[in-house]
C-alpha cells in the first residue's frame, strides 16, 4: 500500500493537541508502510513537515503536530490576475489572502498548509503563504502548444493556473517532434513548479487546433481523467466469470421465476444510449392491499469485492453521462451476462413491500432470489399501453393490469411523500433521460409529459428507503446518500427571484434555516400551471436545484461524523440505494451489506436456541431482537471497509459531476456559438452593478447583458429592487423579468456567453419597488 501526503497530514490532524505524540512504529502500521523504500520516503516526508513547523520530533521515534496557530489548512482558488485566496473549512472564519508571489509552486485547487503572515480587519482579509502543499488537484492539464526556442512549452487553458509548463518526450505516449504550435493537448505533470523551475508535463493526447474542433468528449475526459475504454486483460475476466446459476444456488433463494416482473426504462434495449436493466417491476394484489416488488440484479453476488472489475468499478465510482457517450461503470459483456433482461433467468435481491391500498408501507421483507422478467418496456409503449377504458374494447390483460395498477399506486406513494413534507420539481424534456435519476441532484424530477417515469421513480425510492431502514434498524453498516439543507445564505438570491415573481414560499419560515416545508412550497409554485405558462418553469427549476448541497456518502449507523440525513428526499437518516448496481458502485457495496447480513447475522440468542430464530430478511424482526446480529470483529472490519470506499468514492463523485457538468456547458456554449446574432426569449436571473444575467431559452444557457451594452440610458444599479433603472428614461431591468437578447459573442472554452438586450425594458414602478 503507498502512502499519501495527504493521510499523513491526516494522522497528525486526528491529534488535537500538543501532548499526543505519534511514535513512529504506530504511525507506519497506520499508513501500510511495510517497504524499506516507503520508510525512506515517510522519514523525507516528517522531516519536511519539521522544516515548515508543522511537526516535532519527540525523542528518537515519535512525532507530534506543533501548537501553532498561525499554520491553517485550506483549498487554494485562484484568479487569472494572480490574485489568491486559500478557503477555509471551518465555520466562522476568514480566508486567506495569497499573492502569486507567495504561491510557492502551488496551483488553483490544491490543498495547501498555509502560514499567516498578516492579520486582517474590518476592510482587509488575513494574508499569507504556502508553507506546503498537501494535496495536488491537478494531475493532469489541458493546454496549448507553444513552440519556443528551448523547444515546446503547454498554456494551461484554465488561466487560474498560472505557470506555463515545459514539455519532456515520453516515448510511451508521444513524439514530441510531431507537435505543431497551436495545438491543444491533453497534458500529464510529471513536476510541478520547483523554485524558479517551471513545471514539466509530457502530452498523452493530441487533442486538435483549437477547443472548438476538439472534441468536446474527449477535452471533457482529459480534463477530469476519465476513462473512456477498458482494458484487454480487464474484458479478459469477464469470460471467467460463472455463466450458468448453479442447483445450490436455486436451493438458497426465493423463486420468483413465475411472476410477472417487468422492466421499464427511458429508450429501448437497441437504443445505442439504453441503461442496462437495473431492477424490475412485479405487483399483486394482497387482501385488500398490495405486494409490490422490486427485484434489482444482484450483481455482487458475482463480482467479489477484491475482483478486478470491482476495483475498476470503484474507481469509475459511477456511470458518466457526456450525451450522447456513455462512460459505463461495467463493460458490455457484463451488462448481457447479469443484466435483467426479458426472459433471462437471473440472480436478484428481491425487496417485498406490503402496503394499504392507499400506499401506506405495513411492512417489507429482502430476499436473495431468481427472477426471470416477463418484458422490457419504455417509458412510450407503458403509456402507449394504458389507453383509457373507453377507448378500448379489448378486455385488459395481464401486463396491462399490472400497469394500470401501478400507474394507480404510484400516484398514492407520491401523495404519501408529499404529506410527510416530501418534493419533487418538474422535469424538462430538454434534459437527456439521466438528468431525472435523483441520484444526481438529490430530489424527484418529474417530467410532466412522460408520467411512466413518474410511476417507477416511486417504486425504486421506496424500496431504497426500506434497505436502509432494515441496515440500520440491524446496525449492519452501509454506504448512506446524505444531502444537507440548504444554507440560508444559498438560498438569499432564489429567495429574491421568487419574491420578484409573487412565487408562495419566498420568504423562509425560519429565517436561520431553510425547512423541507420552504422547499415543499417553492417546488409547488414553480410548478404552478400560471407560472409553467410563462415559460419560466424550467429557468426556476435549475436555479432551485443549484442551491442544494451536493449528494455525499457517508456510512451507517454510528459514524461519529455522519450528518445522517438527506433533505431532497426528506429522510431523517441516509438513503441506502441498491437498485442500480451497474450504474453505481456505492449500490453494489450496499448489497454486499446486505449479504454480509444474510451470511453472517446472528438469527437466534445462541447457536442452540432452536425456538428464539428470527427472520432477518424482514421487518417484524427488530423487536424480537435484543443481541447483536454481527460479531463485534466482522463489524470493524467491515467499517473499515466502508471507510476505504468513502475515501475514494466521495472525491471521484465529485470529479463525475464537474465532469457532466462541464460538458452541459460545453454543449450549450457550442449551441449559441452556432447562433451568434440570434434572438432568444430569456429570464433574467441575477443583477449587479456591471450588468444582469439572463438565463436562455430553450438551453437555459446563462449570459451577460453588459451595462455598457444599454446605449439607450445611464443605467443605475438598485440593489434593494434589484433593478438596473434608467436614469432618465426611467427604464429599468430589474430580477425576474422576461426579456429577448441577442448573442453576441461566446467564449466555448471559458462557458462566456456575451449578451445584447433587444427592446428597452419596462417603466420604473416607484410603488411597486
Amino acid at each position: 500500500m503507498e502512502f499519501s501526503v495527504p493521510q499523513l497530514f491526516e494522522r497528525f490532524f486526528a491529534t488535537s493537541s500538543a501532548d499526543s505524540p505519534i511514535d513512529l512504529a504506530t504511525l507506519q502500521e497506520q499508513l501500510g508502510i511495510t517497504h524499506t523504500e516507503q520508510h525512506l520516503e515517510l522519514a523525507i516526508a516528517l522531516d519536511g513537515l519539521i522544516q515548515v513547523g508543522f511537526i516535532e520530533a519527540v525523542g528518537d521515534n515519535a512525532y507530534r503536530r506543533k501548537s501553532d496557530d498561525s499554520l491553517v489548512v485550506g483549498r487554494l482558488r485562484c484568479s487569472s490576475k494572480g490574485f489568491c485566496f486559500a478557503i477555509r473549512d471551518e465555520p466562522g472564519v476568514e480566508d486567506i489572502y495569497i499573492h502569486a508571489s507567495n504561491l510557492h509552486g502551488a496551483w488553483n485547487g490544491d490543498q495547501v498548509l498555509m502560514r499567516i503572515t498578516k492579520d486582517g480587519n474590518r476592510k482587509r482579509s488575513p494574508e499569507g503563504e504556502v508553507a506546503a502543499v498537501i494535496e495536488r488537484a491537478n494531475p493532469t492539464i489541458v493546454g496549448e502548444i507553444k513552440r519556443g526556442e528551448q523547444g515546446f512549452r503547454a498554456k494551461p487553458l484554465d488561466d487560474r493556473l498560472l505557470f506555463e509548463l515545459e514539455l519532456v518526450e515520453d516515448p510511451a505516449t508521444t513524439d514530441i517532434p510531431n507537435l505543431q504550435d497551436g495545438q491543444f493537448a491533453y497534458i500529464e505533470i510529471n513536476r510541478y513548479p520547483l523554485a524558479n523551475l517551471l513545471p514539466l508535463g509530457s502530452v498523452r493526447k493530441v487533442l486538435g487546433s483549437n477547443p472548438e474542433t476538439s472534441i468536446d468528449i474527449d477535452l471533457v475526459c482529459c480534463k477530469y481523467d476519465l476513462p473512456q475504454q477498458f482494458s484487454a486483460d480487464l474484458l479478459a475476466t469477464v469470460a471467467d466469470l460463472p455463466q450458468k446459476i448453479s442447483k445450490t444456488e436455486l436451493k438458497n433463494r426465493q423463486d420468483y421465476r413465475d411472476w410477472l416482473v417487468v422492466t421499464i426504462e427511458p429508450l429501448d434495449l437497441q437504443h445505442p444510449q439504453a441503461f442496462v436493466p437495473n431492477a424490475g417491476i412485479s405487483l399483486q394484489s394482497e387482501g385488500e392491499g398490495w405486494l409490490l416488488g422490486v427485484h434489482i440484479s444482484d450483481l455482487a453476488h458475482w463480482i467479489p469485492g477484491d475482483h478486478p472489475l470491482a476495483k475498476e468499478a470503484q474507481r469509475r465510482c459511477q456511470v458518466v453521462y457526456l450525451d450522447p457517450a456513455i462512460l459505463p461503470l461495467f463493460p458490455a459483456e457484463l451488462h448481457q451476462q447479469y443484466g435483467l433482461f426479458p426472459q433471462q433467468e437471473r440472480l436478484s435481491l428481491s425487496v417485498l413491500l406490503h402496503l394499504t391500498p392507499e400506499g401506506n408501507l405495513q411492512g417489507f421483507e429482502i430476499y436473495p432470489s431468481v427472477v426471470k422478467t416477463r418484458a422490457h418496456l419504455t417509458y412510450e409503449q407503458v403509456e402507449a399501453l394504458l389507453v383509457p377504458p373507453e377507448e378500448s374494447s379489448e378486455p385488459a390483460g395481464e401486463l396491462m393490469t399490472l400497469l394500470g395498477n401501478l400507474r394507480q399506486l404510484s400516484q398514492h406513494l407520491r401523495q404519501q411523500r408529499h404529506r410527510a413534507q416530501g418534493f419533487d420539481l418538474p422535469f424538462s424534456d430538454i434534459y437527456p433521460p439521466h438528468a431525472a435519476d435523483d441520484h444526481r441532484v438529490g430530489v424527484p424530477l418529474i417530467s410532466p409529459s412522460r408520467p411512466a417515469h413518474a410511476w417507477m421513480v416511486e417504486p425504486l425510492l421506496l424500496a431504497n428507503r426500506a434497505v436502509g431502514e432494515h441496515l440500520h434498524r440491524l446496525g449492519i453498516p452501509f454506504l448512506a446518500e446524505v444531502q444537507p439543507a440548504p444554507s440560508p445564505e444559498a438560498m438569499q438570491s432564489f429567495l429574491r427571484l421568487a419574491t420578484n415573481l409573487n412565487l408562495s414560499g419566498s420568504v423562509l419560515t425560519d429565517a436561520g434555516q431553510v425547512t423541507l416545508g420552504d422547499f415543499q412550497q417553492l417546488a409547488a409554485s414553480i410548478s404552478h400551471p400560471e407560472v409553467v405558462a410563462t415559460g419560466s418553469s424550467p429557468a426556476l427549476t435549475a436555479q432551485l436545484l443549484a442551491t442544494l448541497p451536493p449528494i455525499r456518502y457517508q456510512w451507517q449507523p454510528q459514524d461519529p461524523t455522519a450528518e445522517m440525513g438527506h433533505f431532497g428526499l426528506s429522510l431523517a437518516g441516509g438513503l441506502g440505494r441498491i437498485t442500480a448496481p451497474f450504474r453505481s458502485y456505492g449500490d453494489l457495496v450496499n448489497q454486499r451489506s446486505l449479504h454480509l447480513l444474510f451470511d453472517k447475522g446472528r438469527d437466534r440468542r445462541t447457536p442452540r436456541a432452536k425456538k428464539d430464530v428470527v427472520n432477518l430478511h424482514s421487518s417484524q424482526c427488530y423487536t424480537q431482537i435484543d443481541w447483536p446480529i454481527l460479531e463485534d470483529e466482522v463489524v470493524a472490519e467491515w467499517r473499515a471497509y466502508l471507510q476505504q470506499q468513502l475515501d475514494l468514492l466521495n472525491p471521484q463523485w465529485q470529479r463525475v459531476q464537474q465532469a457532466e457538468q462541464e460538458l452541459t456547458g460545453l454543449k450549450k456554449s457550442e449551441f449559441m456559438q452556432k447562433h451568434l446574432g440570434e434572438t432568444f426569449p430569456g429570464l433574467i436571473i441575477g443583477v449587479q452593478n456591471y450588468g444582469f444575467f439572463v438565463q436562455v431559452d430553450p438551453i437555459l444557457a446563462e449570459g451577460l447583458v453588459h451595462v455598457s451594452s444599454l446605449k439607450n440610458d445611464w443605467y443605475e444599479y438598485r440593489s434593494r429592487q434589484q433593478a438596473l433603472v434608467g436614469r432618465k428614461a426611467r427604464k429599468q431591468f430589474r430580477l425576474g423579468d422576461r426579456v429577448e437578447v441577442q448573442i453576441k459573442n461566446v467564449d466555448y472554452y471559458r462557458q462566456q456567453i456575451d449578451l445584447v438586450v433587444i427592446g428597452e425594458g419596462r417603466f420604473y414602478d416607484e410603488e411597486e419597488s
